[in-house]
């Protein structure tokens, strides 16, 4: 759109001039991501179609991608629906340089791939499991698919959130795709990562909180989410997304490291406090309020048989949001004083946030 061209190019220059610096700040985090990563809140969450007595397939040979003159690698877009409300889309790059089967079959189905007279994509498909700090799962097209197989080796590791990835290939093609949503050393070994999440300019809080958020024990969504529409981003879009110096690169086939490749997205997903900046207060206090309003009904429901593990995924969800409103309060009241609506908002669902804990205390 004309609004996302002018958004884009706006920050192009600063993408750029940035670049070096954030890439080596954002290497240092990697490298202590993992060396230092350990289990997180959703550690009981299963993994996705494991099999534990499945050996690791053999690994590729330590380079970084293949050699020789490419081009960039391609970036898609997700549209994101969650509870009938739009929420913003999700770019991801796709490692066309390093698995090109998994990569071109997952860009085919975001521009819609048309066989057998019907049109295959990953629109209007739901995100069907959810496990907060863990991993998404979505992309289950009924149909059959005309793609061969992804690749069956992987050197890079599940070590931040954010990663696009999926069972290592069999002789046909899953749609089926995982969104990592926090560290899972787990599925090293299992499955392939073949994208990651960037950045988007003008994004105010990024989708991918609400997302997290409709999380539940057992994986299943509390409200319904849809990838409502997909595509492909322009070369212009690219070079906004990805930076002139990354493509250039990419295009000599730069060796690049673990470390430097998943250091430079321009975004890094984590906490919902980490999220909060004067800019976005106003949709930090709707996903709160929103949060707040399950936790609260469901610490009124008896929870059976389930009752631990929930509790231990309401407290983990509590403190992260109690966190996340403090910020608020304080962010809110610094701008204009703290009697303005939005750190009463804050101030109150902080009240609420207290009175929740103190019933999770009482009933379990």
């Amino acid at each position: 759109s004309h609004h996302f061209t002018a958004v884009v190019f706006s920050a192009m220059k600063r993408r750029v001039n940035t670049l070096a610096s954030s890439t080596a700040k954002k290497s240092r985090h990697w490298r202590e991501e993992e060396e230092d990563a350990g289990p997180s809140d959703g550690a009981g969450a299963p993994l996705p179609d494991s099999d534990e007595e499945k050996p690791p397939p053999p690994q590729a040979p330590a380079s970084s991608g293949p050699s020789g003159v490419g081009a960039p690698n391609p970036v898609v877009w997700l549209e994101i629906q969650v509870a009938d409300r739009s929420r913003g889309r999700l770019h991801f790059e796709l490692f066309q340089d390093l698995a090109p089967k998994a990569s071109e079959s997952f860009r085919q189905l975001c521009l819609g791939h048309r066989a057998d007279s019907k049109t295959l994509s990953y629109a209007e498909t739901a995100v069907d499991v959810v496990y907060a700090g863990r991993y998404l799962t979505a992309g289950d097209i009924d149909a059959s698919l005309p793609f061969d197989g992804v690749e069956s080796s992987c050197n890079l590791k599940h070590a931040k959130a954010g990663l696009l990835t999926m069972p290592f290939g069999a002789s046909f093609y899953d749609p089926r795709f995982q969104i990592t949503l926090g560290p899972v050393k787990e599925l090293d070994g299992k499955q392939l990562i073949f994208g990651q999440l960037l950045g988007t300019p003008g994004c105010s809080l990024h989708p991918l909180h609400w997302v997290e958020v409709m999380g539940t024990p057992n994986g299943t969504p509390r409200e319904e989410i849809v990838i409502k529409a997909c595509g492909e981003c322009s070369a212009e879009e690219c070079q906004v997304l990805l930076g002139a110096m990354v493509m250039a690169a990419q295009v000599d086939r730069t060796p690049e490291s673990q470390v430097d490749r998943f250091g430079r997205t321009g975004h890094i997903h984590g906490e919902l406090e980490d999220a909060v900046t004067h800019e976005n207060l106003t949709q930090v206090l709707e996903l709160t309020e929103d949060l707040l309003g399950h936790l609260e009904w469901a610490c009124k429901k008896n929870m059976g048989s389930e009752r631990d593990r929930r509790a231990g995924l309401f407290e983990a969800q509590l403190k992260s949001l109690t966190k996340a409103l403090k910020k608020v309060e304080f962010k809110a009241g610094d701008i204009k004083g703290y009697e303005n609506r939005l750190a009463l908002d804050a101030k109150s669902q902080l009240g609420r946030a207290k009175d929740l804990e103190e019933s999770l205390v009482r009933v379990y």
